[in-house]
């Protein structure tokens, strides 16, 4: 029974890299979209925007979509989704097509980021979802880690094109993985089943729910704000070329990778969910006061962005592993994840042009001002959450 659970998680896992690994394909070549379909500045920032605005439109549909056909199905059709938007952005000859393109990948990634967490909840009992759920947690630094190594080097073989064809065909594997080991697990030990008629909108009445959707809504505010302005930050402030600003700033990303590991680690031999991921939000509204204050000196640099990227691995790990227990019951896990992914594409949304404003109104200062709010609304929330296993 665990070796299959670990090889079901092992499967969506791929699924969730293959759609982060499509979901950042554009920045690595964007001057030569931007060249090649003719899209001033603004259309090409919508090939990565286009994600996001689905991810909070799709959220709770791809929660009744779990509900509907399963797993499985959701899951494939995800993937599916992902596959055909590929394609065709490989032939797309205007930014119109691509952002067609691009809005059908989307609609892949609010299906897969519901479905795989709501999978491994189903596979793995509370105490035991640190782990899986840390690593899945990696899902998007491993994706977009991947694609910005081996983009470049796809594209002087073939072109941007062929970007496009490989992200195709690593979807196209994954698919067939997900579609031979993914199922959901036999009846459970209570007798309870996964799936059947359920009503949605009772699963959407759970106050616990809506609190972790807060708490991670604003810190992605918080976070993806930072990582947006933080480049610009060092290469104004501190002189830095576009090259090494962008790789300081990615040592926070990258640090996930471990970090969300070694949370769930941490999750399942100590517990206390709540406590860890409140500890979090603590450590990181402290570092953020320093995020556009922070000198030039690499060592001081390093250190600062290892030891945020740290402190922020745990939330996603944490988010992830207490949102099923926010549940009613656990056929609502998808239901709960659903309300979670809401939450974290509008923070995402929000968050780069509400800092961005508040720098421009106030300089860098004064960006400090809306992260540290951000963060601060995650903690209350995490605080006021009551799960089942308090």
């Amino acid at each position: 029974m665990k070796r299959k659970a670990w090889a079901v998680m092992w499967a969506v896992y791929l699924a969730g890299v293959a759609v982060a690994l499509n979901q950042f394909k554009v920045p690595p070549v964007m001057q030569v979209l931007m060249e090649s379909l003719q899209a001033d500045m603004a259309t090409a920032g919508w090939l990565m925007s286009v994600f996001c605005i689905a991810g909070v439109i799709l959220a709770l549909p791809a929660a009744f979509l779990l509900a509907g056909l399963g797993p499985k199905n959701s899951g494939l059709i995800g993937l599916g989704c992902i596959i055909i938007g590929a394609v065709i952005g490989a032939v797309a000859k205007s930014a119109a097509i691509m952002l067609i393109a691009r809005t059908i990948e989307g609609v892949g990634l609010a299906l897969i980021a519901v479905v795989a967490p709501a999978v491994i909840s189903m596979w793995f009992e509370p105490h035991e979802r640190g782990l899986p759920m840390g690593i899945w947690a990696t899902w998007v630094p491993v994706g977009s880690f991947l694609i910005y190594n081996l983009a470049n080097p796809i594209a002087k073989l073939g072109g941007w094109t062929s970007i496009w064809w490989f992200g195709a065909v690593f979807a196209l594997v994954a698919f067939m993985v997900y579609s031979a080991i993914v199922a959901p697990p036999q009846k459970t030990a209570s007798g309870s089943e996964e799936g059947g008629a359920i009503s949605i909108s009772h699963g959407l009445k759970s106050i616990n729910t809506w609190l972790i959707s807060i708490a991670f809504a604003a810190f992605n505010f918080s976070f993806i704000a930072y990582a947006t302005w933080a480049p610009t930050f060092l290469a104004e402030v501190h002189k830095m070329d576009p090259g090494a600003a962008s790789f300081y700033a990615s040592l926070v990303t990258l640090v996930f990778i471990p970090g969300g590991i070694f949370a769930g680690w941490v999750l399942d031999r100590f517990g206390n969910r709540k406590g860890i991921l409140a500890a979090s939000f603590i450590i990181c509204t402290i570092l953020v006061l320093w995020a556009f204050k922070v000198g030039g000196n690499v060592g001081i640099l390093v250190s600062y962005y290892v030891i945020l990227g740290l402190a922020a691995s745990f939330v996603p790990t944490c988010v992830f592993t207490i949102a099923p227990e926010t549940a009613i019951n656990p056929q609502f896990a998808g239901v709960a994840l659903g309300v979670v992914i809401l939450g974290q594409n509008s923070g995402m949304f929000i968050g780069p042009p509400v800092v961005g404003q508040a720098i421009a109104s106030g300089g860098w200062d004064a960006g400090v001002y809306p992260l540290v709010a951000g963060l601060l609304v995650s903690l209350v929330a995490t605080l006021l959450i009551r799960t089942k296993t308090e």
